[in-house]
């Protein structure tokens, strides 16, 4: 029976089998080398385009890796938005009404007014920092939010796959692996461009988990396939090169992999 960690959103799918905890909302980013460079070139090089002075249109738009989100709604006829991202483990959040392609965000007594400039593109919204001292001071030490930001497909946004989730939950606790399957498994080719990492890796394990218990051992192993390299190191080389704090969360993510990995090649060498 699948179990929850305390504080978390994550699933453990079995028992015996371990599977992670899931982020919050606000789950923190990787500090690697290279997930930092492609946020930055994200951040300096917003794209150029022709549909810069089109409408906003309200909606749910997330980065690249899902380490931020910006939603946009249309309230008494006023059009808001509510940004938050986390750059490893410090956070941006700010909120405030549009005018134009400006956003204000107000802060608390004493604190600046942060002018952010949306920029409408095929994709979604660019978002960039037009007073960027005093938007510094809505974020962490290193806290950013500058990045394009992507319409999130249908069922991909954070509360569809809350929904998603919970269901696929009540499903896998039901026994019934294959109902569970079937809702869980679009969610990786459909959202993972936008899928933060600590929930990408969740939800791979809960699906290699209900694989394997569909007998599909192989499928099993594909869905694992990025966390095998580091499954198969001890815990403190795998987590190598992170942050004490996030090591403990990826750790989770690998010890859960490593346990279904091991499930499903099994699998495969029984048949």
């Amino acid at each position: 029976m699948a179990t929850t960690f305390p504080g978390s959103k994550g699933w453990l799918a079995g028992a015996g089998i371990a599977l992670l905890a899931t982020a919050t909302c606000l789950a923190q980013q990787p500090a690697g080398a290279a997930w930092l460079a492609a946020h930055n070139q994200q951040a300096i090089a917003p794209t150029t385009h022709s549909a810069a002075d089109s409408p906003l249109p309200p909606g749910e738009y997330i980065t690249d890796k899902g380490w931020g989100r910006l939603l946009i709604k249309q309230q008494n006829g006023i059009l808001t938005f509510s940004l938050e991202s986390t750059t490893g483990e410090d956070v941006c959040e700010l909120n405030g009404a549009i005018e134009g392609h400006t956003g204000v965000a107000k802060g608390n007594k004493g604190q600046p007014t942060c002018q952010v400039k949306f920029a409408s593109t095929p994709q979604g919204i660019d978002v960039a920092a037009a007073t960027p001292t005093e938007c510094k001071t809505f974020c962490g030490y290193n806290g950013d939010f500058e990045a394009p930001y992507l319409r999130v497909k249908d069922g991909c946004g954070r509360d569809a796959l809350d929904r998603t989730r919970t269901t696929f939950q009540r499903l896998y606790d039901a026994k019934d692996y294959k109902a569970a399957l079937a809702t869980l498994s679009p969610v990786v080719p459909s959202c993972l461009p936008t899928l933060e990492w600590e929930d990408e890796g969740a939800v791979r394990n809960d699906l290699a988990i209900t694989q394997y218990k569909n007998g599909l051992y192989a499928q099993c192993l594909s869905t694992l396939d990025k966390y095998a390299e580091d499954a198969a190191k001890d815990d403190d080389a795998a987590v190598e090169g992170w942050t004490p704090v996030l090591a403990d969360r990826y750790l989770a993510i690998v010890r859960a992999a490593r346990t279904n990995i091991g499930l499903c090649r099994k699998g495969v060498m029984k048949r």
